[in-house]
């Protein structure tokens, strides 16, 4: 009898283990990443073959006056090879025209980190990436982390 209580027992261990690790694996979005109420990791995906603009991005921290872009990473592919330029731009207090930052040489095929200057928390951004090469098509995903300085 107090062998069938004991597997009974050990059984429901297992069960609720399992059960506790399959909930905290569902609750993970993949496409973002969360942490005290804010987005970590911001994404853009897409594919062009002579330029594409992203949207406007405007981080605005209470407590920080100046933003940077870490653990930049564009994942690339394509048909040719080579390289195509991504520019991070800025727009100053969100008025006027782009300024670029900082020029990335991206890979037609592969993965190229980066990582900007800082910049205001006043200031919009984008990215504007332009093939200068061959104008085939080109996918890409596009991953960074907004960071704030005081």
């Amino acid at each position: 009898m107090k062998k069938r209580i004991k597997k009974v027992l050990v059984s429901l261990g297992m069960a609720s283990v399992l059960l506790v690790g399959g909930v905290t694996t569902a609750s993970v979005a993949p496409k973002q990443t969360e942490a005290a109420g804010f987005e970590v990791f911001k994404y853009k995906s897409g594919y062009f073959t002579n330029y594409v603009d992203s949207k406007n991005y405007y981080e605005k921290w209470s407590s920080t006056s100046k933003i940077a872009l870490l653990n930049g990473s564009i994942k690339s592919s394509s048909s040719a090879s080579g390289t195509y330029k991504v520019y991070i731009q800025i727009k100053k207090n969100n008025k006027g025209s782009w300024k670029t930052i900082k020029t990335i040489n991206a890979k037609k095929n592969g993965t190229t980190k980066f990582e900007s200057p800082k910049f205001s928390d006043n200031d919009g951004y984008r990215f504007h990436l332009v093939n200068q090469g061959t104008k085939k098509k080109i996918t890409y995903d596009l991953s960074w982390a907004p960071w704030g300085y005081k």
